[in-house]
């Protein structure tokens, strides 16, 4: 039986920084469960299969996921716990982890070592796996170790350095210097608007902007439900319609005007000159945002910049655009090294004067990512829940043209506003090339005894640059990062 220690140890150092000292407890406890086989006096027993161990875990899931979905996430961390305990058993010794489909137990036995001459370093690697006949026979008494002299000492240093971070952060939040936090754990840079009391500006602070092109189907229904709200300044900025969208617009007495420009970009622009209220709030007329929602964005309008409304119940979301939001949320975060969950959002509430010192450049659905992405390095951004509705009318939106025209867009806003970073990141992709023919000229030397020098040096010098890419990459966003807390602090100083 290999060291439970190690079980223990391993799994409580990765959860440990994440989910803390108690659910890191837990898990590396259940860690150990597939040695309760001891106890049975049958030694590696069938519990240290993976097949019976998922089959045994299913109802618990389903359980979890009929009955108690908030801590079904909980329940597939534990069952991870529990599987980790046979993958880690198979790289120590022989392990039943394929039982009953398999009915021989694996070890895998990976090795490797460095040899040092004067002719220079010659690594060697080498990966095996056996297998043998799976036993399952009783046995009278448990002689395995509880941990070995090198397995103790890989144990202690796995527990005690994720205890050591957790006492410092207990103090620190116990002292109070951890009262402001980083920009990621502030209560306002979350999704909950709750977690902090402000008094929001008044209805007729703001003026809500509703970009259409034959939306005949659903404006009527939007604007009934904004003047319901309370909303008086509302504003139209039409794409020269075919339908009926104008004159429906027009006899619920709200302004409307004709937009210049093409696209939705144009509107947008357009919306920006005709607005005269300090805050402009700018929101789909296809029914898919809900007027209520406004009230949360207008909590934050006197502290930010831009007020993205993120959307949290996705279900009305086309599988493809969901799939899609996620990739440009993805790329938006990394190329301005601030986490935006949904930049594609469709409700937005900027200020007026912020507004208009904008540069807007799109010409479609990629404004909303210019707009987020400008903000995103020139002021304060924050995103709040709002709920999202099946939309009314034939949507306009190409999943694969403008998606790729959104993740153009927030390339252009980096290339303008951190163009270290674009370039740096460039250079950081030549690791991979690199890497590939490094490895491929190892391969051919160490099987074959073939190898060629040339291209050894061209991927040793691809690599060797792609690892400064990367290092100077995550240098322009530590001193993006750092711009921003400066700016921020000399803000709230004046």
């Amino acid at each position: 039986m290999p060291e439970p220690a190690l079980h223990f140890s391993v799994v409580f150092s990765i959860s440990a920084p994440r989910l803390g000292v108690k659910h890191a407890l837990l898990l590396s406890l259940l860690a150990l469960l597939p040695d309760i086989d001891i106890l049975l006096h049958i030694h590696r027993s069938m519990s240290h299969s993976v097949i019976l161990i998922g089959l045994a875990w299913i109802p618990i899931l389903l359980a979890f996921h009929l009955f108690g979905r908030r801590n079904l996430g909980i329940a597939i961390l534990c069952f991870l716990a529990v599987l980790s305990h046979p993958l880690i058993d198979c790289f120590q010794t022989y392990t039943p982890i394929l039982y009953p489909a398999y009915d021989r137990s694996i070890w895998v036995r990976v090795d490797g070592r460095l040899l040092a001459s004067p002719d220079g370093f010659a690594p060697q690697t080498s990966v095996s796996i056996r297998d043998t006949p799976t036993v399952f026979k009783p046995f009278e008494y448990l002689d395995a170790p509880i941990f070995t002299s090198e397995g103790f000492l890989i144990s202690v240093i796995l527990t005690v350095a994720p205890l050591i971070l957790s006492f410092r952060e207990s103090r620190r939040l116990l002292s109070g210097s951890g009262s402001s936090g980083s920009e990621a754990d502030r209560p306002s840079r979350g999704l909950n608007p709750a977690a902090s009391v402000r008094d929001p500006v008044s209805t007729d602070m703001v003026t809500v902007v509703i970009p259409t092109l034959n939306e005949e189907e659903a404006i009527g229904r939007v604007l009934d439900e904004l003047i319901a709200e309370g909303y008086r300044n509302i504003l139209v900025v039409d794409g020269y319609s075919t339908d009926r969208t104008v004159d429906i617009a027009k006899s619920k007495g709200v302004s409307v005007v004709y937009q210049g420009g093409v696209g939705k970009a144009g509107a947008v622009a357009t919306a920006i000159e005709s607005v005269s209220t300090p805050y402009m709030l700018v929101m789909d007329g296809d029914y898919t945002y809900d007027p209520r929602d406004i009230r949360r964005l207008l909590e934050y309008a006197g502290e930010y910049d831009e007020v993205i409304g993120c959307r949290i119940d996705r279900g009305n979301i086309p599988l493809m655009h969901r799939f899609g939001n996620k990739i440009i949320s993805l790329a938006f975060s990394l190329m301005l090294g601030r986490r935006v969950r949904d930049p594609c959002s469709g409700m937005y509430l900027l200020r007026t004067d912020f507004a208009r010192r904008l540069e807007l450049t799109s010409s479609g659905f990629d404004v909303e990512v210019e707009i987020a992405g400008q903000v995103a390095a020139l002021g304060r951004i924050i995103e709040v829940p709002v709920r999202y509705r099946r939309r009314m009318g034939r949507g306009k939106l190409k999943a694969w043209r403008d998606g790729f025209k959104i993740i153009l867009s927030a390339a252009k806003v980096m290339w303008l506003y951190n163009p270290v970073f674009v370039i740096s990141a460039l250079a950081a992709l030549l690791t991979v090339p690199g890497a590939v023919i490094l490895l491929e000229q190892l391969t051919l030397r160490y099987l074959y005894g073939a190898w060629s020098l040339g291209w050894s040096w061209l991927g040793l010098v691809l690599f060797v640059a792609g690892l400064q890419g990367v290092a100077v990459a995550a240098t322009s966003l530590m001193l993006k990062r750092m711009e921003r807390r400066i700016m921020q602090a000399l803000r709230e100083r004046g």
